[in-house]
């Protein structure tokens, strides 16, 4: 995928709702609940990203899937409405501000689940490479209907089953001629994503797919970034651009299903972080970037990392 270097993700896209819009997304649905209770607040939220300095605008498919709205009581023909929905409010919201890229949102099978999965991994022992290609494969069939996706991102991936996943989906799917795909990883230490597994091997597994475009983390405290950075860029075989988009810090409550704020980064610190990472990126390898933010982050966050990077260029 061409684009200019660095590229400016957006932030969480639930942090927002509830901060500017007063949403309770303690469901199941999360952030998707608000595709048909509110879709305009979904709108609004693209288009303070946009103006707050973002190229992109991530869809809000992340918590959404055929089964999570069937439990929740919708039909499948609203599911497969609400699905093809999230794609068309980024549209939207970028076709408002006049340029911008869209990013389809593939969150990992752990939200879906809603308990927590999506920091640890556990997805339970009976869940197969081949039960979490038909769940993504499935997402994208519907979302993929929609035109003008830019490029998927399959974002907090906690699992190495998953990771498996995506590259069995992507190898299969290659004659459907997907858009370019980014894969981030959800990470728990400063060398493992969040069951355990080395971040070096899920990169060793991915690495030869030539549609894949980026691999990288999100949804990771930024405390953890340098010693990640280290093993992006110390593969000699990584030549693919470098996704960073942590959290803001706060740690999460995942039975109160709420943040823990006392743990958070100042806003100008994390963006003059991200700055920072990017130069580093840039002096060590000369590989592309997208920088972002992820849960706790909002606009401002996105503003400090585009003011750090006009500081530092």
């Amino acid at each position: 995928m061409e684009f200019d270097s660095p590229l400016i993700l957006d932030g969480g896209l639930a942090t927002e709702l509830e901060r500017s819009f007063g949403k309770d997304l303690s469901g199941r649905l999360w952030s998707a609940q608000c595709l048909d209770q509110d879709p305009g607040a979904i709108r609004a939220v693209h288009q303070l990203y946009y103006e707050a300095g973002a190229d992109v605008a991530t869809t809000a498919s992340y918590q959404a899937s055929i089964q999570g709205f069937l439990n929740e009581g919708y039909s499948r023909n609203d599911a497969v409405r609400l699905m093809r929905k999230s794609v068309q409010l980024a549209h939207e919201a970028r076709k408002a501000h006049g340029q911008g890229l869209v990013a389809l949102s593939m969150g990992c099978y752990g939200a879906v689940l809603a308990n927590g999965a999506e920091y640890t991994g556990n997805y339970g022992v009976h869940i197969t490479i081949d039960d979490l290609v038909t769940f993504h494969r499935e997402r994208l069939s519907i979302c993929l209907q929609e035109p003008g996706i830019n490029f998927i991102l399959f974002e907090t991936i906690p699992s190495y089953l998953e990771a498996q996943a995506i590259r069995k989906l992507i190898q299969e799917e290659k004659e459907l001629q997907l858009p370019p795909v980014a894969v981030s990883f959800s990470c728990r230490s400063n060398d493992q994503i969040s069951d355990g597994t080395p971040l070096q091997k899920c990169l060793d597994t991915l690495v030869d797919e030539d549609i894949i475009f980026g691999i990288g983390v999100n949804c990771t405290k930024p405390k953890f970034i340098p010693g990640l950075l280290d093993i992006l860029l110390g593969n000699k075989n990584n030549k693919k651009a470098i996704l960073l988009y942590p959290d803001g810090g706060e740690e999460w409550d995942a039975i109160a299903r709420s943040w823990n704020s006392e743990t958070k980064m100042p806003t100008d610190v994390f963006g003059h972080s991200m700055a920072g990472w990017a130069k580093e990126i840039e002096n060590r390898t000369g590989q592309k970037v997208l920088l972002g933010g992820c849960c706790g982050c909002g606009p401002s966050h996105i503003s400090c990392i585009r003011n750090g990077l006009s500081s530092s260029s």
